[in-house]
């Protein structure tokens, strides 16, 4: 009993001993110089109050009322976002860890893990979207509660109500940014469609999270800043078709997804084909095909590091609608790779247990980004739209893993139980 007891002890400390050196490490990796978007909204308030200020805002600019609410009031203050931006990333990890990892690793090995493996996002994505102040406020603290809420939702059941009270209390912060609240929308939504439960709660989640995302969708600003967008970064915007505003998507996921920075690409390549060759037992076509669209999407990551790109050229396109780009066969070759291993990837979330997690976060990531074609910031935006996409490569890489840890759990206690026999 003691014995246990101390080892409880020893794993917790060792625990907090991590979260704390984890978010010291990421308070020095905060980027603290002067940006003209970070001043201005440190001094929003210094000749207006902060109704005013949210509601010329709305008006003329944006509906992420209440992001911009915390955002105007806390950004001046580094002892808020100091230890802010670290519970951010750690609630991330938690709602990760427990949407996926729960049964079988307990939170003090399973949220570390998640962690760790957020830092396989692109080093430009997760720069822009936690250690640049702006990006934070508006990417990793909206994405963090949206992760926590819908990870609370779909365990509904195996909650207690005061959890699904803190989901229900997340919801304007995950509902206030568009990318996050197509997110939950989306995740909740397609899970509760094909469990259909039918509860006060849910109910309720959705009627909150669907006015909030209403507010935020409706809101005059919203078309004010997307005329003065086209005007001020892409004044050919509207002149494309909607094709090609849909291949300004692809475009940045192709670039996404070729990054050679893109280890957590990387390692859910593996999964999959690890998956899909050492767990199944009834191999199909179709697991033969996504298998040789991971290894070659893996191969083509991995070329950047032996000096091999070269050899790959016309597996690769630059952009694809850039100028005359779309009459290479480079271009028609990359698009094809790259909506084939989307494929794959999501075969391969229908293939494993509790797939619904993996499956939705997946198809919610590459769908949202792909809806990031008809924003005339589609490229001015940089690396940050990607954020979101990114994350869900966590989501399936931690579904992939835990269905291989109880493969291999399953597979000792039965060859356990032989020897014994």
């Amino acid at each position: 009993m003691f014995a246990t007891l101390k080892d409880k002890i020893i794993k917790y400390n060792l625990f907090i001993i991590f979260i704390v050196l984890w978010s010291v490490w990421l308070n020095t990796q905060i980027d603290k110089t002067i940006f003209i978007d970070n001043e201005l909204f440190k001094h929003s308030l210094d000749q207006i109050s902060l109704f005013s200020f949210l509601k010329n805002r709305y008006l003329i600019w944006s509906g992420r009322f209440f992001i911009e609410g915390v955002m105007v009031e806390t950004i001046g203050r580094p002892y808020f976002w100091e230890w802010f931006i670290p519970f951010c990333a750690v609630l991330a990890a938690y709602a990760i860890w427990s949407a996926t990892l729960r049964k079988s690793l307990s939170f003090s090995f399973g949220i570390p893990l998640v962690l760790m493996l957020m830092l396989l996002v692109p080093h430009g994505a997760f720069e822009q979207s936690v250690y640049w102040l702006t990006g934070f406020y508006v990417y990793l603290f909206p994405v963090s509660f949206a992760f926590f809420s819908v990870s609370v939702f779909i365990r509904q059941k195996e909650t207690s109500s005061i959890v699904r009270f803190f989901s229900l209390m997340a919801l304007p912060v995950a509902c206030s940014v568009e990318q996050s609240a197509l997110f939950l929308l989306l995740c909740t939504g397609l899970h509760w469609f094909i469990n259909r439960v039918n509860s006060v709660y849910c109910r309720l989640y959705f009627l909150v999270a669907g006015v909030i995302s209403g507010v935020v969708f409706i809101a005059p600003g919203n078309k004010r800043r997307y005329f003065a967008e086209i005007e001020h970064w892409f004044p050919e915007f509207p002149q494309f078709s909607l094709g090609q505003k849909l291949s300004f998507a692809l475009d940045r996921i192709h670039d996404e997804w070729g990054n050679q920075n893109n280890f957590i690409l990387l390692l859910a390549l593996v999964l999959t084909v690890i998956t899909l060759n050492g767990l199944k037992r009834n191999r199909t076509l179709q697991d033969v095909l996504a298998t040789g669209f991971c290894v070659l999407s893996a191969v083509l990551v991995v070329s950047h590091f032996v000096n091999l790109g070269s050899v790959f050229t016309i597996l690769r396109a630059e952009r694809f609608l850039v100028d005359l780009n779309w009459v290479y066969l480079n271009s028609y070759m990359a698009l094809f790779i790259m909506l084939a291993t989307i494929a794959s990837l999501l075969w391969c979330a229908l293939s494993i247990k509790d797939s619904i997690v993996a499956f939705t976060a997946l198809l919610a990531g590459v769908l949202i980004t792909l809806l990031m074609g008809f924003s005339p910031t589609v490229y001015v935006s940089s690396n940050r739209i990607l954020f979101l996409m990114d994350m869900t490569l966590v989501i399936y890489a931690c579904c992939l893993l835990q269905n291989i840890m109880l493969h291999v759990r399953d597979r000792f206690l039965l060859n356990a139980k032989t020897q014994i026999h």
